[in-house]
């Protein structure tokens, strides 16, 4: 995205260069500006930082006699013709575990799964990740998947269905520390109050030299900063569906930010 950016103004530059040199040279030092603020982490730092701060410790729970932890995909990967969880899946996959076996010995526990299969390799997200639980030992009947969803929005609403069947009084969240703020907006605009609970968290550095993750991980972080900004306005236009009513009455949850994209 920031790429793609920075080669939208400097083509408008080279369009202009002849009748407006002025504008042209503006265009061409604001993208090379943005690049270079992106890939030497001058940027990336502190918008990653907007997003992951709140989230990066991690709170105490507060079982009760029912729980859900909901755990959002992050896509699958397909390699030599097998779908598989790809790497980042893992850390939500790991903190799904240790939250089911420290809940379990409380009360009632499910782990609802949220993810489609909008990438078409074959296989809904939560059907990969259940079978790699259940590997790892989780029993089967604890497991709730949602295999529609596309995206964090549709997480939301498909996730307060199985909320409502299941009935639990208590509800994790597990996604990215990246991907939380905007999360929790969503499922708070269809009356879920939870408490965060962040697998992943990534990390930029200032460099004297652009690199590419730097530029990659500031393109995640714009990504979510959009799908805010595009929740408020369709709010303000009238385009989201009404906000639901609470499932239950909040517990400790960080506050934060339609849909669009996952």
């Amino acid at each position: 995205m920031i790429v793609s950016v920075v080669v939208a103004l400097l083509f408008l530059a080279f369009a202009l260069h002849r009748r407006q040199r002025r504008t042209a040279g503006v265009l061409a030092c604001g993208g090379i500006l943005l690049l270079v603020c992106s890939g030497c982490g001058l940027l990336t730092l502190p918008m990653l930082s907007g997003l992951q701060a709140p989230f990066l410790k991690l709170p105490h729970v507060d079982w009760g006699a029912s729980n859900a932890i909901v755990v959002l995909g992050v896509g699958t990967a397909k390699i030599d013709g097998a779908i598989e969880s790809p790497p980042f899946a893992y850390a939500r996959i790991l903190r799904a575990l240790e939250l089911y076996r420290d809940c379990k010995s409380h009360g009632r526990c499910r782990i609802i799964l949220s993810g489609g299969d909008p990438q078409h390799h074959g296989a809904p997200e939560a059907a990969v990740y259940a079978a790699e639980l259940v590997k790892a030992g989780i029993d089967r009947a604890d497991i709730v998947v949602d295999e529609a969803s596309r995206n964090t929005w549709e997480n939301a609403k498909f996730t307060r269905a199985l909320l409502e069947r299941e009935g639990a009084d208590n509800i994790v969240l597990v996604t990215a520390a990246l991907h939380m703020r905007r999360s929790l907006l969503y499922f708070t605009h269809f009356g879920i109050a939870a408490t965060p609970i962040r697998a992943e968290a990534i990390e930029s550095e200032l460099s004297l030299l652009p690199n590419s993750l730097n530029i990659a991980y500031c393109d995640s972080a714009l990504h979510e900063y959009l799908g805010i900004a595009q929740y408020h306005l369709y709010n303000l236009l009238g385009w989201n569906t009404a906000p639901l009513a609470s499932l239950r009455a909040p517990v400790d949850a960080a506050a934060a930010p339609r849909p669009p994209s996952s």
